[in-house]
């Protein structure tokens, strides 16, 4: 996991036009350059894509930005890091967050053009998971939904996923770890307090001793069918 964040790293570096330089030759000297990996997943249905910055450092090109149901991965130094997300020419999100190294983050983007929000999650691996499982949570950031429970084939919902209203950054921080279930190829169905269904995704697979969030967004006020569920796959350590 380490060389795969210094991987990135450099790759961030490059990106925001900060150059690194070594001149020791020996390899026994080599320091890795600490750093966080922070996933930024887009269900803010508020405007088609949206651009992060990472201390005024543009995280995606202005050419390709971060489209909504899409995400991107990108590495973070260490230390404090004010997060700013735009749209357009308008600002939606400008937090700040404390980063450490060989840490893996997530943001979620959601909420309505009134009020857009950012959650942002620390993805930890759980231990209690087999190798012949796949670590799962939900996340309900849609407009309207309250109540929903998410259904994966036939396993029972743990009580995590039942009657979840919009999340806030509390109800992620309290729901941010993974839950270990049945690997494999499922439906998978998330349902509203009066079992309607709001959306739903068929032939899902989930690997073993993988990690995923599913998340439910969009705002059935605006249209009704815009309510997704999305499939993030997660990294952990």
């Amino acid at each position: 996991m380490k060389k795969y964040l210094r991987l990135l790293s450099l790759i961030t570096v490059v990106t925001a036009g900060i150059f690194v330089t070594s001149c020791s030759k020996d390899k026994d000297n080599y320091q890795p350059v600490p750093a966080a990996l922070f996933t930024m997943v887009n269900g803010y249905s508020g405007a088609k894509a949206v651009i992060y910055y990472a201390d005024g450092n543009i995280l995606q090109s202005p050419n390709f930005p971060l489209l909504y149901k899409s995400q991107s991965k990108v590495a973070l130094f260490p230390g404090s890091r004010k997060i700013t997300v735009t749209a357009g020419d308008g600002k939606l999100i400008d937090s700040t967050i404390v980063v450490k190294d060989s840490t893996i983050y997530s943001s979620f983007l959601y909420g309505s053009k009134l009020k857009p929000v950012q959650a942002i999650t620390t993805d930890r691996v759980n231990k209690d998971i087999k190798k012949t499982e796949s670590g799962l949570r939900f996340f309900n950031f849609s407009e309207g939904s309250d109540q929903v429970t998410l259904h994966i084939g036939d396993q029972a919902a743990p009580a995590a996923w039942t009657d979840r209203v919009k999340e806030t950054q509390q109800s992620v921080t309290a729901n941010e770890g993974f839950i270990a279930q049945k690997s494999g190829t499922f439906t998978v169905v998330a349902k509203n307090k009066a079992g309607k269904t709001l959306a739903t995704r068929e032939q899902i697979k989930l690997t073993e001793n993988h990690y995923y969030s599913f998340i439910l967004v969009g705002d059935p006020a605006q249209d009704s069918q815009s309510v997704y569920l999305g499939l993030v796959e997660q990294h952990a350590n």
